[in-house]
């Protein structure tokens, strides 16, 4: 091709970018060229209108200023690329999107040249849709441009008023765009999607669509019109100048800075995988219904806000600390405005209700309360314990020891007197109802004992025994931690535990003047293993604390039975003392774990009851059925505390109560004792316990054999 021709072919091209018509050349069909042919069609500077729904796989490949001109309610699908003249890529070719429906561009293309949405709604779907990373868009004001997630534009953006945008070329015969006014939309459906060129802005923008919107770019509103946060999440990681409004339900966030805002939704200074600072060229106004989260991360390091000129604060401020290097004597400027902050009541030309103090400051970890310091430029925050995140855990497990000392016990004092030996087991399950905050636990305790009885001279017995027991004890059931934390949120939080414990003991029984005495002695030692939450969004935390349980009992009643007819009556009196030793402990595992003293609990228990029974007798011997129904009493005291600090503030000490012991409760045994061989018998019974907001139910098995 000759010098002339080339010169000649480049200078048509560029008229056509400037949209005018080529010497010669007529206009081309609106037709819209779809066929089944895998090639790229060619648009040879013409608007290609479309009425009707239609996804195109073919690529687009334009020679000239070109376009889609999509009718009201239609939505036109490229699969394919858009691609600039093949001749000669460096021929800024524009591209026009027309009409009130949708076009969505979903291709890699290597268009050279600016992009036009002049009507309607464009949609991006593919990094490297727009083309050359030298190209533009336009958008109209009227316009809506959808990212889809995942997609970063790295182009320059214009966001044109109806004064200063573009319109198609005039050989088109196109009518004249009306209704370019208002605002131009920017579309995150859902996800993250991200803006990276720079941003000039003469008209307002709306950021919608529940995604977020990522700027990354510098940003610039020449006619000082709000970038305005209707729906989802806009995130600036470099410059905005312009003023940005904020409405309920959203989040601002990022590391970068705007040039002033007014905050009707969330504020989040920071990234999201890290802490950080968002600047402020002017002024910051949180409105009342605005919230500011501020993170703390395992390093100690805190968001802040940092405003060049003034700020004016509001809403509340939500708090949220991690595990990691902290103690309380540590302070973070959170707020920093070198303008000054401000205070009083509201006014001026851009009032805002409040005195220019959070209306509250609440933190994520239910067992820290933040504190406040607002000084003319700063806001400093600190954090301080609160009783929420305590162990109760410790409390409630002494109190379920103390309580269930009795199965060593009343198995012991079934087989003391006379001359056998025994193997008893028993298992039960206790149900505790959650008081004064506190949440009820559910706890099932299972155990064996053997032990041997010896008669001593005409009327007494010795005996000695041993037994294990194991007792698990949880708030809530099924999977832990709990999926639904809300009952335990008033204090103490959820736990879960387990007790292995192994006892000896000895008994010893007399007859005298028709009446039983019976004497028992017996030392427990417990080792348990205790997880609990003090946080619902934390990590349990761990101890392993044991404990020693002594405890002694008296026991009267008389030598023989009344009889009432065909029953037996035998009324009886008894009494126990118990001691409960728990060494000091330490959790791990967080930042609320504790530090336990050292703990000893003293009670005395009495209960009096009746032993009903009656006989009928067997090939084997004497068979009973028998029905033992107390009442028991507790002295001393039924409610266990526990003395604690917080591991990493060792100075401020608190005092934590667990669920109490019954001080009343009924007791209640109905079951059967018969022989299955001349010295064997077999007790299988009922056992049950209710008062205090606790319910028990268990089961004793019992075999035992008497010497010859």
């Amino acid at each position: 091709m000759s010098i002339f021709k080339t010169r000649h072919v480049r200078a048509i091209l560029a008229l056509c970018c400037l949209g005018l018509p080529p010497p010669g050349l007529t206009q081309a069909s609106t037709e819209a060229p779809w066929d089944d042919s895998p090639a790229p069609f060619v648009l040879h500077g013409a608007s290609i209108t479309v009425t009707e729904d239609r996804r195109v796989e073919r690529g687009l490949q334009m020679e000239g200023a070109s376009g889609f001109q999509v009718a009201d309610g239609r939505t036109l699908w490229l699969q394919g690329p858009v691609l600039g003249h093949p001749a000669d890529s460096l021929i800024p070719v524009p591209f026009w999107k027309l009409g009130g429906g949708h076009l969505e561009l979903a291709g890699a293309g290597t268009l050279t040249g600016q992009i036009v949405l002049a009507e309607g709604s464009l949609g991006l779907a593919h990094d490297d849709t727009l083309g050359a990373p030298g190209n533009s868009l336009e958008m109209a004001a009227g316009t809506r441009l959808e990212l889809r997630p995942g997609v970063r534009v790295g182009q320059v953006i214009q966001v044109r008023s109806a004064a200063t945008a573009q319109t198609p070329p005039a050989h088109w015969g196109l009518a004249p765009i009306a209704g370019q006014s208002g605002a131009a939309v920017w579309r995150v459906a859902s996800g993250e999607a991200t803006l990276a060129g720079s941003i000039q802005a003469d008209a307002p923008i709306i950021k919608d669509g529940a995604g977020t919107l990522r700027l990354t770019g510098i940003g610039f509103s020449s006619g000082r019109e709000p970038l305005i946060l209707a729906q989802g999440g806009l995130r600036v990681d470099q410059l905005w100048w312009g003023p940005i409004l904020t409405q309920p339900g959203t989040v601002l966030s990022g590391v970068g800075q705007v040039d002033e805002a007014r905050v009707a939704g969330l504020l989040q200074p920071g990234a999201p995988d890290r802490t950080g600072t968002l600047l402020v060229g002017q002024r910051l106004a949180l409105l009342p219904q605005s919230q500011t989260r501020i993170r703390i991360d395992a390093d100690g390091q805190a968001d802040r806000i940092w405003s060049f000129g003034t700020a004016r604060l509001g809403g509340e401020l939500l708090v949220e600390p991690v595990s990691g290097a902290w103690t309380p004597a540590r302070r973070w400027t959170i707020v920093q405005a070198d303008g000054g902050l401000e205070y009083g009541a509201d006014g001026g030309g851009d009032p805002v209700p409040g005195d220019g103090r959070y209306v509250r400051a609440v933190s994520a970890l239910r067992y820290l309360d933040p504190v406040l310091d607002y000084s003319p430029t700063t806001v400093t925050l600190g954090l301080r314990y609160n009783a929420r995140g305590l162990n109760t855990a410790d409390a409630a497990w002494r109190g379920a020891l103390l309580d269930d000392s009795r199965f060593p016990r009343e198995s012991a004092l079934a087989h003391t007197a006379g001359g056998r030996a025994w193997v008893q087991t028993w298992a039960a399950n206790t149900e505790r109802s959650g008081i004064h905050g506190l949440p009820g636990d559910d706890r099932d305790t299972s155990g064996l004992q053997i032990g041997a009885s010896r008669p001593v001279g005409g009327h007494g017995a010795l005996a000695v025994y041993a037994g294990v027991q194991d007792m698990r004890l949880s708030t809530g059931s099924g999977t832990w931690p709990p999926a639904d934390p809300s009952g335990t949120d008033a204090a103490g939080g959820a736990y879960r535990l387990r007790d292995w414990s192994v006892h000896l003991g000895l008994g010893a029984s007399l007859a005298r003047q028709g009446w039983r005495l019976t004497l028992g002695a017996a030392q427990s030692w417990h080792r348990a293993d205790i997880r609990r939450q003090a946080d619902p969004a934390e990590s349990p935390l761990r101890s392993r604390p044991n404990a020693r349980l002594a405890q002694a009992w008296l026991h009267v009643q008389p030598e023989r039975p009344v009889p009432v007819g065909s029953w037996q009556l035998t009324p009886y009196a008894q009494a126990t003392w118990l001691r409960l030793h728990r060494p000091a402990v330490h959790e791990s595992g967080g930042l609320a774990t504790v530090a336990l003293d050292a703990r000893t609990d003293q009670r005395w228990m009495g209960q009096l009851g009746v032993r009903i029974q009656r006989v009928w007798s067997t090939p084997q011997g004497d068979a009973r059925m028998i029905l033992d129904l107390g009442v028991r009493r507790l002295w001393g005291g039924s409610t266990l505390s526990s003395p604690q600090a917080y591991r990493a503030d060792p100075g401020r000490r608190f005092e934590a109560e667990g669920l109490p012991v019954p001080r009343h409760a009924l007791h209640l045994d109905l079951g059967v004792q018969a022989p299955i061989a001349r010295r064997v018998q077999v007790t299988l019974a009922y056992t049950g316990q209710h008062g205090g907001g606790q319910m028990q139910h268990g089961l004793w098995l019992g075999v035992r054999g008497g010497f010859r």
